[in-house]
């Protein structure tokens, strides 16, 4: 198996692009990068000695040389360098050297651990100050090892200062949070440094093994979700944790004597090069998900599952945190303390583990060297610039440096997942071979090998899942199918097709049509030995296992074929499932189809298909006439609660049916219920609908349901929505001579309703006689015909003398008073015989004189009256003509409010002088200038009239008053050529101007519906009462 390729660039200032091949075929390539060596930078850098310690943070290496100096490198986006160099301590100080340098993850803070001649020093820098800060409270301490907070819990604060989880990560860059100071002398010391601040932070112990052989080599700690904190540390020979909370006192404080803390893991040979390295993603705010442990030639890496932990768990039992524990035995694991490996650093899939004299890649699953780079004496290695003493790694961007006391190196890995799915394949942890593997080749041999695992182990529904998960043709469909079949685990097969069917691409439609039908058959036959194993009863198994069915045929109903499926369906008699997989095919009329040739209970299955929401009205129409036909009263059950949501004009292909003489009356009676409620409820006003009432109460024994249909069956206007000729044919046909009666009056066919009415019922036909109420003479006339059957008969023969002849003439006088005044007694009596005892009308004619009499009598009071009323009015006249009134000379007209003496206004430029009279004075007592009242008829009076005036008013001005009496000269032009008198013109005038008080006659009555405003004379008077 090939393994994949490797590139470990280690970058200097001083070679070309170049490569070198190694062992096991690999080939590493070292290629410049930037030079962070002393001696290849400007003149700032010149004797500040060797690198002897170094951290990194986010693009960030900060470098300590052995004169004091801290360097620190920053890198924007574009690889542009810039470098700070704060002094430490003096050169003067020969027994001064930095012993340890710490970054926290964002490279911000700096903690610098100095050997003093004779004591520890530990001091701290912000990477926005020029010098470093002594934290004298911590003086004595030998920091190895620190453990920085990465995120803020709701306890976190900084000088009383709370923070929360949207400002964290600001308030981490000027202040370090707790930390954790691991000693040489196994104590445990934590500190709180603020850049803000001009005081050294609080710093107090936290806990003290008090042996040396404890030294703290590694400290790690995380805040959990809820606030709790994670401590995780190492020693020479072992690894310890603790979970607790809030604050690193609280997480420390149960152990109040040492020994009670029990490690995690533990191993015989002590080493200082002991190493604990926590692997997170990308984001520091997440959570570590697995751990690596270096120790001598020996590196136990697994997962941490840091969420579950509680917070009263002693560390005996921190194993349960621990999954996926592996252990890898690195080179030189049985060799000398200088032979073991010094560091180690995480890449995705690799361990980078550093050793004196070479750096290896080792595979973080197979535990095996994939590629090393070497150096030392006798070994030429390009591009590395001294000896490698450290190796660096970036918490965030994952970068790794490897320094020497020259210069930084940075290493690259390149194409470090190829083949990665492969090794874990062999190690049978599919689940990650499955998300390293590139296209469905190596996915499908990933699966093959799930299900051949499975079936050997004997879990056959699990080797169909993986083996229905292959798209590729090997190994082949029906190689897999026939082994599952002889496994004997029906469901095996059942979920190897469920999976097929799954993955099939749209180019495999023949394919998923067969393994779906093959699927349908196998739920069929699941739920079949279902109902065979609890004799009939339905389980939970065979609830489960139709639930099932269904869904699958609602899933795939796209790619199953209808007829087969039908037919496993129909075979199977599941007639429900038949249903739910017609309508989510859209296929609902064949399954009506099918249902309406099941006699049994098919009919009843349709109208429940129908009664679904989703069917339409168009399928109802389509199948009523059968439905109808098998099931009236339930499918007229079903028309009435359809309501508005059907058309009854559109069913009336299947009611009309109904409505012939050869019906049976239990079904018509179905059918009469419908048309009722169309006419009463849903206000149907469809003369076809009323046609088919007629039609079936027509066919009834009784006309009384029929005659009240005729009379309720009506538009809001009273007019009937039945043809009524059409339903006076069928009265006829069927002999409904009641309903014929009322029919022809409809009609208007009086005359024939009363010769008819005449046959049944005399007083039907009088009823009828009664209608038009607004024809006296057609009533006269109708009752003459009753009268004349009730005289003769109807045989056209008068009864001979006798007891007959007398009831006839008993019921002829009745029919006078009925008549209302219609008849009179010389009506009826042609109607009877010339020799008539005169006795027998005697009373009706005694009544006929004293009503004679009685209206003569009547019309003679009237004569009289209408004298009376002549005489006054000729009284009337007579005074009218002498009549006279007094006027004042202070007398205004009504219309003008002047006095009637001075001129009018003369809105209207009427004629004016001469002949024309001043004033009209009026029985009302209101006077008028002539002008006035003038003005007042041609305003209202009408065109015709107001020409009139205007001649008669021109034809007056034009004469002088001295001339009344005279003939007019000169005026024959304005009359035609005939000369008249102004008496005669002035009488004129009176009668179209004086002749009644303008505001108090039929001027005034024609104002009444007259506007108050006129849009084209009054548009500024309009217009001022706008809002």
């Amino acid at each position: 198996m090939p393994s994949p390729v490797f590139e470990l660039g280690l970058y200097s200032n001083q070679t070309p692009f170049c490569q070198a091949t190694v062992s096991r075929g690999h080939t590493i390539w070292y290629k410049p990068s930037r030079c962070l060596a002393p001696h290849a930078r400007a003149a700032p850098y010149r004797g500040r000695g060797q690198i002897v310690a170094a951290a990194c943070g986010t693009d960030t290496v900060v470098l300590a040389t052995s004169r004091g100096f801290l360097l620190r490198y920053q890198w924007d986006d574009y690889g542009n360098e810039k470098v700070l160099e704060t002094e430490l301590f003096s050169s003067r100080q020969p027994d001064t050297r930095i012993k340890a340098t710490f970054a926290d993850p964002t490279g911000t803070h700096v903690l610098i651990c100095i050997k003093t001649s004779n004591n520890y020093e530990l001091q701290y820098i912000h990477s926005s100050w020029q010098k470093a800060r002594t934290l004298g409270k911590l003086k004595g301490v030998a920091v190895t090892a620190v453990g920085w907070q990465k995120q803020l819990d709701s306890s976190s604060s900084s000088n009383g200062r709370s923070s929360n989880a949207n400002d964290a990560e600001e308030l981490l860059q000027v202040t370090t949070g707790d930390i954790i100071l691991g000693s040489e002398g196994g104590a445990l010391h934590t500190t709180c440094q603020d850049s803000r601040s001009k005081r050294e932070g609080a710093s107090s112990l936290l806990l003290d093994f008090k042996d040396k052989r404890k030294a703290i080599c590694s400290v790690e700690q995380e805040v959990l979700p809820d606030g709790r904190r994670v401590a995780m540390l190492a020693t020479p020979n072992a690894v310890y944790i603790t979970v607790g909370g809030p604050g690193l006192q609280a997480v420390f404080s149960k152990f109040t004597n040492p020994s009670m803390w029990e490690p995690l893991f533990e191993v015989e040979s002590p080493s200082m090069h002991s190493q604990l390295q926590l692997i997170r993603g990308s984001s520091l705010q997440s959570l570590p998900s697995r751990f690596a442990w270096l120790v001598g030639g020996v590196l136990l890496h697994g997962h941490l599952l840091l969420a579950d932990m509680a917070d009263d768990v002693s560390v005996s039992e921190g194993a349960e945190y621990v999954a996926d524990m592996r252990q890898l035995a690195l080179a030189g694991a049985q060799g000398s303390p200088e032979d073991e490996p010094h560091l180690m650093v995480c890449s995705e899939y690799h361990y980078l583990v550093l050793y004196a004299d070479r750096l290896v890649a080792v595979n973080q699953v197979s535990g095996k060297v994939v590629g090393e780079v070497n150096w030392g004496p006798g070994v030429h290695a390009s591009g590395i610039v001294g000896t490698p003493l450290g190796l660096l790694q970036s918490s965030s961007s994952g970068g790794t440096q490897l320094w020497s006391g020259e210069a930084l190196h940075e290493v690259s890995l390149s194409n470090e997942g190829k083949d990665m799915w492969r090794i874990y394949l062999e190690h049978q942890d599919y689940n990650n071979a499955l998300k390293l593997a590139a296209g469905s080749s190596q996915r499908d041999t990933v699966y093959q090998c799930m299900g051949a695992d499975a079936a050997a182990a004997g879990d056959y529904k699990a080797a169909g899942a993986n083996f229905g998960r292959i798209v590729g043709g090997k190994p082949a469909f029906e190689e897999i199918a026939l082994m599952l079949v002889e496994s004997g685990d029906p469901e095996a097969l059942q979920t190897f097709l469920s999976t097929k069917l799954q993955v099939l691409g749209p180019n495999d439609k023949a394919q998923a049509t067969m393994v779906a039908a093959w699927l349908t058959e196998l739920l069929l036959d699941q739920i079949n030995r279902d109902l065979l194993a609890s004799a009939g009863q339905q389980t939970a198994a065979y609830t489960q296992h139709v639930a099932q069915l269904r869904s699958f045929l609602s899933e795939y109903a796209s790619t199953l074929n209808w007829k087969t499926t039908t037919a496993l369906l129909e075979s199977y008699g599941r007639l429900e499932e038949l249903e739910s997989f017609a309508a989510a095919v859209g296929r609902q009329e064949e399954l009506l189809e099918y249902l309406m040739r099941n006699p049994t209970d098919g009919v009843q299955r349709a109208l429940g298909v129908l009664r679904k929401p989703s069917i339409g009205p168009e399928l109802i129409y389509r199948f009523a006439p059968e439905l109808l036909a098998a099931a009236t009263a339930e499918t007229v059950d079903f028309f009435i609660a359809a309501g508005a949501r059907l058309d009854p004009r559109r069913l009336m292909p299947a009611l009309v049916r109904f409505g012939e003489p050869d019906t049976l009356d239990s079904k018509r009676d179905q059918i009469m219920r419908y048309v009722g409620f169309a006419m009463d409820q849903l206000h149907c006003d469809d003369s076809a609908v009323a046609n088919l009432g007629v039609a079936l109460l027509s066919l009834e024994s009784s006309e009384g349901r029929l005659l009240d249909f005729l009379a309720r069956v009506r538009n809001p206007l009273g007019k009937p929505l039945f043809d009524v000729k059409y339903a006076l044919r069928l009265a006829k046909e069927r002999n409904r001579r009641h309903a014929c009666v009322k029919l022809l009056c409809e009609l208007g066919l009086y005359e024939d309703a009363v010769a008819l009415a005449l046959a049944v019922d005399l007083e039907l036909a009088k009823a009828v006689a009664n209608g038009p109420e607004d024809d006296d003479s057609l009533r006269r006339k109708l009752w003459l015909s009753i009268a004349k059957h009730v005289v003769q008969g109807g045989d056209g023969a008068a009864a001979a003398e006798g007891p007959e002849q007398a009831g006839r003439i008993k019921m002829a006088v009745e029919l006078l008073k009925e008549a209302g005044g219609l008849l009179k007694i010389e009506d009826i009596l042609p109607f009877f015989p010339d020799f008539v005892t005169i006795d027998n009308f005697k009373g009706a004619i005694t009544d006929s004189l004293t009503r004679y009499n009685k209206q003569i009598e009547e019309l003679k009071g009237e004569m009289d009256e209408a004298t009376e009323i002549a005489e006054a009015v000729r009284k009337d006249l007579k005074l009218l003509q002498s009549r006279t009134a007094v006027i004042s000379t202070r007398e205004t007209c009504v219309a003008c409010n002047r006095s009637i003496l001075d001129p009018p206004p003369n809105t209207l430029k009427l004629p004016n002088g001469g002949a024309v009279p001043p004033f009209y004075l009026f029985p009302t007592g209101q006077a008028f200038h002539v002008l006035c009242a003038a003005a007042e008829v041609i305003r209202y009076g009408g065109d015709m009239r107001a020409s009139k005036v205007r001649s008669l008013l021109q034809k007056l001005s034009k004469l002088e008053p001295a001339e009344a009496g005279c003939k007019a000269s000169g005026v024959g032009s304005l009359n035609g050529g005939a000369d008249q008198s102004v008496a005669v013109l002035a009488a004129k005038l009176e009668e179209e101007v004086g002749c009644e008080d303008p505001w108090n006659g039929e001027l005034l009555a024609r104002m009444v519906d007259m506007a108050f405003v006129n849009a084209s004379v009054d548009a500024v008077e309009i217009d001022s009462w706008k809002l």
